[in-house]
């Protein structure tokens, strides 16, 4: 019987994914390297498309409880470019550079998130009632959670590789200009 192809990040996340990899060439360490960043990437993208569908339904809530006749569509681009809403001071700068573009698999994201949201959702908003928006916007925040706690373990497992190989290459053990071809 043949085992069904396993996701990269499920992949990632098996604790033997790292093994002994003191032992592993470091070739292989920036293939997983290369893996965890692909993985990174998806999880990212997960994480944008709750933040924008949550920012949508938000943005209708909000025009509702204003009794605005504004029009939620043409209100897109400031709703979806504003960033965050809240001004509370953001910590210290990310340790590594965001990474914005669409995953190879992106459509395994969306299928997730639309499952979540309903798959008519957003073009019958205008139709839903204020405590099934409420209850949408709380199912994609807690699946964002989720898949946040993931990232973060990705995030673990791409610092131990990325340390490693920075060792090899300080302590000598492995030639850097090899990895730039």
């Amino acid at each position: 019987m043949v085992e069904p192809r396993r996701r990269l990040i499920e992949k990632i996340m098996e604790p033997s994914y790292l093994g002994e990899f003191a032992a592993v060439d470091i070739r292989v360490l920036r293939e997983m390297r290369a893996e965890c960043r692909e993985a990174e990437n998806e999880l990212s993208f997960e994480r944008r498309l709750c933040h924008a569908r949550m920012d949508i339904l938000s943005a209708e809530l909000d025009r509702r409880s204003q009794a605005s006749g504004d029009d939620l569509m043409a209100r897109l681009p400031e709703i979806l470019g504003a960033g965050r809403r809240d001004k509370t001071p953001r910590g210290p700068l990310p340790s590594r550079a965001p990474d914005f573009s669409i995953p190879r698999n992106a459509d395994v994201p969306r299928r997730r998130v639309e499952e979540i949201l309903g798959e008519q959702t957003l073009s019958r908003l205008s139709q839903l009632q204020p405590e099934e928006i409420r209850s949408r916007v709380g199912s994609l925040a807690e699946h964002e959670r989720r898949v946040s706690e993931r990232r973060k373990k990705v995030h673990d497992v791409l610092d131990r590789l990325q340390a490693e190989i920075v060792r090899r290459y300080t302590s000598g053990e492995a030639d850097p200009s090899v990895a730039l071809g």
